[in-house]
């Protein structure tokens, strides 16, 4: 059985994820001439939810990024970008040191927080909840890990259980006959096995529009949570993501046959 990550783990990962960030980002700006740093640093990266500045939860419900100490720091990098763009690692590493004190006073915040999984009403499956009234068609669900330090492929019913249990009740709630997501596990083989043919027949284009979301950056976090070493350096490697997001839909009729099929399991 896994072991629960430390909070020097944790540390770990929060440095590890904030300078893979800064390299992509020096990538992306190289590639991307057009766009300015302050919006590559807030819309494709996360790493301001990773400082003391952000005083709320992993995901804060508002993003100060107009305060005199985000600003600060943004200007430090700009700096630090010009004078050394043309250098991967002098740039990397100047740039953490600008971000590193302000890692170091939320980190056991961040290790302690533990709403990465609230509201998750299926085990690690978490679908749109509405108040209008109206049918809606399409489950849009989003995932995280609820069995961390494990995996959730460790057990081969339960994703396939948290799966039905989202079918079951946004069928009540809202009549919904499809499920329907956008994420990077939609291009790992994997993953894929969880679904009918109809969910790979209607897969999308990646998406290489990078965000700062889970949706593209939670391939670089472990089954711990801890950082995913393997992905990072085949980034570091090759200048792209292991995984782009995908969006792809199915009817709840075939994800139920697949289930029952290939896993056993029915409502």
């Amino acid at each position: 059985m896994a072991n629960l990550k430390t909070l020097d783990e944790h540390r770990e990962y929060l440095y590890q994820m904030v300078k893979l960030k800064l390299f992509f980002l020096r990538n992306w700006l190289r590639e991307h001439p057009d766009e300015t740093l302050s919006d590559t640093l807030r819309n494709r990266i996360d790493i301001y939810r990773k400082t003391s500045i952000n005083t709320g939860l992993l995901n804060p419900t508002a993003l100060n990024f107009e305060c005199p100490e985000w600003l600060e720091l943004e200007h430090r990098l700009e700096h630090v970008y010009e004078q050394y763009k043309d250098n991967a690692a002098k740039f990397e590493e100047a740039a953490f040191a600008i971000f590193k004190n302000t890692i170091d006073e939320r980190v056991e915040k961040d290790y302690k927080d533990e709403s990465r999984i609230a509201g998750y009403q299926c085990g690690s499956l978490r679908y749109n909840e509405y108040n209008d009234g109206l049918k809606h068609e399409i489950a849009s669900f989003h995932i995280a890990n609820a069995v961390q330090p494990e995996s959730f492929f460790a057990d081969p019913q339960y994703m396939p259980q948290c799966f039905l249990e989202l079918m079951r009740q946004t069928a009540q709630k809202y009549g919904s006959t499809r499920l329907g997501t956008g994420t990077w596990l939609n291009s790992l083989p994997r993953w894929l096995e969880l679904f009918p043919r109809e969910w790979q027949d209607n897969l999308s284009p990646e998406n290489t529009n990078v965000l700062w979301n889970y949706g593209f950056w939670g391939q670089f976090i472990t089954a711990r949570g801890t950082f995913n070493y393997k992905y990072g350096e085949l980034m570091r490697q090759t200048g792209k993501m292991p995984f782009y997001p995908r969006a792809s839909s199915c009817s709840f009729e075939n994800m139920k046959k697949h289930l029952k099929e290939k896993y056993n399991v029915s409502d």
